[in-house]
């Protein structure tokens, strides 16, 4: 299994949300508003660094990471300017917590 760490642009919020359900994600865990420095500069929700990231976290099989990164790629692409993107891949282990 992995866990896809999924760091992005709040303004594409509902288009990755629509890319990921298109290629059969459909559990995920969300958190808003994450201040940072990255490729596209800061972002820390002021008039001086506006913006903010989402994170966006999945766990999916091996087997789907390509098709998944795909997706997003493409979603990127297919903006004039290029939203910031980073998706950090992990192996992960789902503990089983039945009694």
């Amino acid at each position: 299994m992995k866990l896809l760490t999924i760091i992005y642009d709040s303004g594409i919020d509902e288009s990755l949300t629509e890319t990921l359900e298109e290629v059969g994600v459909s559990d995920y865990t969300k958190l808003f508003d994450a201040h940072g420095v990255g490729g596209r500069g800061k972002k820390f929700n002021t008039p001086v660094f506006p913006g903010t990231n989402n994170l966006l976290l999945v766990v999916v099989p091996d087997s789907a990471v390509n098709r998944i990164t795909r997706a997003i790629a493409e979603l990127q692409a297919s903006f004039r300017l290029k939203p910031g993107i980073m998706v950090l891949v992990q192996d992960v282990t789902v503990a089983d917590l039945s009694i």
